[in-house]
């Protein structure tokens, strides 16, 4: 009886466990893309939440002037009104959710209108904005997406 002889079977174990590297690799790197998209979203989702909070906490500063309003000189203002009526316009300051600080945007008398952020990033998000940022479609940076309250004329 004759012995079979493994010679021509030697390397096929090296290329199989390269196959299967390469298949995994292949995998990963399919998933991975869509989870970056979906973290980008997510940083612009929490971007315009944060901006609208503070654009809609320095329009109920504003309205709770009475019949002086003004706007909040510091941002800790929306916190604790320092007009003494006891109001939190705010519960908290957020950070800018994509890195850096806020942009203060003043207004004509000094005071805080609003906020950007100092991002120089490209927006992915182009439609489907809420009311009143439509025009955030046409921003070339994050830094056009600009939070700005407008007080009515007098």
């Amino acid at each position: 009886m004759r012995l079979m002889s493994r010679a021509g079977t030697e390397g096929y174990t090296y290329v199989a466990a390269l196959a299967v590297l390469v298949g995994v690799s292949l995998t990963a790197q399919t998933a991975f893309i869509p989870t970056q998209s979906a973290a980008i979203r997510d940083r612009e989702a929490e971007l315009l939440f944060r901006g609208e909070a503070y654009r809609a906490a320095i329009a109920r500063y504003w309205a709770a002037g009475g019949a002086a309003p003004r706007l909040p000189e510091r941002l800790e203002d929306l916190l604790d009104d320092p007009r003494g009526n006891g109001l939190r316009h705010l519960r908290r300051l957020y950070r800018a959710p994509l890195g850096g600080e806020w942009e203060i945007l003043r207004g004509a008398d000094g005071g805080i209108a609003g906020v950007a952020p100092r991002a120089d990033g490209v927006p992915r998000r182009r439609a489907n904005f809420p009311e009143g940022l439509e025009a955030f479609a046409d921003a070339d940076t994050y830094a056009d997406w600009r939070f700005q309250f407008e007080p009515p004329s007098r």
